[in-house]
């Protein structure tokens, strides 16, 4: 399980105020206008964009949406580039679904914010210098 996942996954909200619940809400629903709570088939709880996605695993939709599915032959690849991506379960209630997403968007943002510090390319150029 990698960090994002592990943020949100195991989230006690027991002790959360109705004030902090509705200022998460008011977060995401500006962030993303028309969200709203939503029921899985399993009983449990996830914030969806207007259009019924769920905003903690928008990454999964984009993954799919950008492979290049032409230049396969077999799905080995897609299945790698899938794995690369955080699934984020379900709540068990509506409150652990807003503070869930809000935590959510608030990984994905410090990671994608960074990541591009880390990139290969720059990784291998700093290693490349290094050994000069």
């Amino acid at each position: 399980m990698d960090q994002t996942a592990n943020m949100v996954y195991n989230m006690n909200v027991d002790n959360i105020s109705i004030k902090r619940f509705e200022k998460a809400k008011k977060k995401i629903i500006k962030k993303y206008p028309g969200a709203h709570t939503v029921m899985d088939p399993n009983g449990q709880y996830y914030v969806a964009t207007e259009n019924g996605r769920d905003i903690n695993n928008l990454q999964i939709g984009q993954t799919m949406n950008a492979y290049d599915f032409d230049g396969e032959d077999d799905l080995y690849g897609f299945n790698a580039a899938l794995n690369k991506v955080t699934m984020i379960p379900h709540s068990n209630s509506v409150i652990e679904a807003w503070l869930k997403t809000e935590v959510a968007i608030k990984s994905y943002h410090v990671v994608n914010r960074n990541s591009n510090k880390f990139s290969d390319d720059k990784v291998m150029k700093k290693m490349a210098k290094d050994f000069e």
